[in-house]
């Protein structure tokens, strides 16, 4: 089988290829190298040559500070649509996986199911639940689409911007007795580890239901400030912190966490601890100094 990723080059999907190639499928990794998704002529190109019989839909633009609306809606909508139209003209049988976001249900004081209100915050997070609404009028027979809910993941490789390598690459240079810059620590993340989130998105694509939305998460919050905490006490160093008010952004959530019951019937279980998780990260950043 032609199996095809969007943002190959990406944190995601960097270690979804990685995952994919351990088995006997052919991998064709999509990035702005081989076609940039918002020109809809260079999508059809690339798509029309290989023809996959899979697609693990995971390109996407991110802002954490909540700018760059146009660009986002581009990429994460406009983007999708192209990729849904190219494949409707191909007409050729394909399952495909649309990553969309946990962060679509905003703040969840209870961990939300997959018929959860949503409450999207930012741009980002908007711009993922229209990507699910557009998708919608393009499934049938030949277009199988699972569309993918995950939380907060984490580990090697995970670029600047996001809060766990923003620590890691601080306290990697930091020599004991240092002070490091921080943001909002009180918001509460179910996080989780992403090669269990590439180990999920492997099983909904075998086992998924076409048209269904699943979640996918450990189920448990934990604050920032505790993973500030532990990330502290594996670099073994004593190093304080100060709250920059820079750094905190406009669209963040006290609490975002997920009930993850239906994809775990399928035979999913996150495998890898957060301690795990968090140490892997930290060495990675190590390596970077």
């Amino acid at each position: 089988m032609k199996i095809l990723v969007t943002g190959s080059d990406g944190f995601v999907g960097k270690h979804l290829v990685d995952l994919l190639r351990k088995g006997k499928d052919k991998v064709f990794p999509l990035d702005k190298n081989q076609a940039d998704i918002t020109n809809i002529q260079a999508v059809k190109k690339y798509l029309t040559k290989i023809k996959p019989g899979q697609i693990y839909h995971l390109a996407g633009f991110a802002s954490g500070a909540g700018k760059d609306k146009d660009l986002i809606f581009r990429v994460n909508v406009q983007g999708t649509i192209n990729i849904l139209k190219v494949l409707k003209e191909i007409g050729k049988p394909v399952k495909i996986l649309l990553a969309s976001t946990a962060y679509v249900y905003g703040n969840t004081p209870k961990c939300a199911s997959e018929n959860s209100k949503t409450d999207a915050k930012s741009f980002y997070d908007k711009s993922k639940l229209k990507m699910e609404k557009e998708a919608e009028s393009y499934l049938n027979d030949n277009i199988q689409i699972v569309i993918s809910r995950a939380t907060n993941h984490i580990g090697p490789g995970q670029k600047l911007g996001f809060v766990v390598p923003d620590f890691c690459s601080q306290i990697a240079k930091a020599k004991s007795g240092d002070m490091i810059l921080v943001g909002n620590l009180s918001s509460k993340r179910d996080i989780f580890d992403v090669r269990d989130c590439v180990r999920a998105y492997k099983l909904l694509m075998v086992k998924g239901k076409p048209g269904e939305i699943y979640n996918i998460g450990p189920g448990r919050s934990v604050s920032i400030k505790e993973i500030l905490a532990k990330l502290i006490r594996i670099s073994g160093k004593k190093i304080s912190y100060h709250i920059d008010e820079k750094r905190m952004r406009p669209s963040d959530i006290a609490k975002n966490c997920v009930n993850s019951v239906k994809i775990k019937k399928l035979g999913w279980q996150p495998k890898i601890s957060l301690e795990k998780s968090l140490k892997d990260s930290y060495h990675y950043y190590l390596t970077l100094r």
